[in-house]
């Protein structure tokens, strides 16, 4: 039988249509079959970036733990080097650590309520940090309303203290509503949440600042690095100016100062200029908090890993790992 015209061409169209319709497909099932390839590929190796990551992590654990016993932490000791880089397959780790209490701990602003009523007047730790900020060259206002906020953000209770003070009803009047944290600092960024910063203040301040996991820590001169001289002149209540300071850190003895008298006399302190017995007891020259990273390059794919690190009882422990980068 004779197919008319008119259906050859339907049909036609139709094993055409079917025809579009099959390579549509094919070609999307080729290119999910391809991108989940190299979803895959991906995921594996930066896995394995992440693996290697560890493994600098614990090369990091293993050269804290061998100045764990060390009655003095240095720069001259094999955890300082600014040069450590080993070889892999397909790439490379790099690694440095940081001494993380070479800075202000900004926690060490928390204050107790007092067993017997009593409130200091001026902490030792807020007498620093308002001497850092007036080497600054940032207001004492500027460092009032700093400290008063750090502690309302800090302390366990929800009633604001002092005139900066705030707390939830602050916070919850925002555009953007949030709770203080009631709890210590996990980090120096959290202080965008309230510390209201002016123009260019946070740029100034926080390389300077750190927020280690306990309250009571020294700020050790032996690892403190010599542009950071203002802190150091700030822990010292500003006896001797940032600069003089800079000569002294120069001059600091490779194997560092034994301890805090031999740090003093470095400074060759006149008759009438002592430093307040009040803030010899937040310096010192031993580290207890260090900070590494671990940069991976691996198959052109980069894993960086910063761990955090405390030292008791002669070991080296994680307490904290952060990845990318850290604002």
């Amino acid at each position: 039988m004779k197919i008319p015209q008119q259906q050859r061409g339907a049909a036609l169209i139709m094993v055409l249509l079917i025809v579009a319709i099959m390579v549509v497909v094919a070609v999307g099932l080729t290119d999910g079959v391809r991108y989940s390839s190299q979803r895959l590929l991906n995921q594996r190796l930066m896995d394995q970036g992440y693996w290697y990551a560890l493994g600098g992590e614990r090369i990091a654990v293993f050269a804290l733990e061998d100045v764990a016993s060390d009655v003095v932490t240095a720069l001259n000791q094999d955890w300082a080097r600014k040069d450590i880089a080993f070889p892999i397959d397909g790439g490379s780790i790099a690694g440095l650590i940081i001494d993380e209490q070479a800075c202000f701990n900004m926690n060490s602003l928390y204050r107790a309520e007092p067993a017997n009523g009593e409130v200091e007047d001026v902490s030792a730790a807020e007498l620093v940090f308002t001497a850092l900020l007036e080497n600054l060259e940032i207001s004492p206002q500027r460092a009032e309303f700093i400290i008063g906020r750090t502690q309302d953000w800090i302390d366990e209770d929800f009633s604001p203290e002092g005139i900066y003070g705030a707390e939830d009803l602050t916070y919850t009047a925002l555009d953007y509503p949030y709770l203080p944290a009631n709890s210590l600092l996990d980090s120096i960024s959290e202080m965008t949440l309230y510390a209201e910063f002016e123009e260019g203040e946070q740029k100034r301040i926080t390389p300077f600042l750190c927020a280690l996991p306990e309250v009571n820590t020294v700020i050790n001169v032996n690892t403190i690095t010599v542009d950071k001289s203002a802190l150091l002149a700030a822990a010292i209540g500003n006896v001797l100016s940032p600069e003089e300071l800079r000569v002294v850190l120069e001059n600091r003895p490779e194997n560092g100062w034994a301890d805090i008298a031999s740090f003093v006399t470095a400074l060759n302190l006149s008759a009438d200029e002592t430093v307040p017995s009040k803030l010899l007891q937040g310096i010192g020259v031993k580290s207890h908090y260090f900070r590494g990273l671990a940069d991976v390059f691996y198959e052109q794919r980069q894993m960086r890993l910063f761990s955090r690190v405390v030292l008791k009882n002669g070991k080296a422990l994680v307490y904290g790992r952060e990845y990318g980068e850290v604002f």
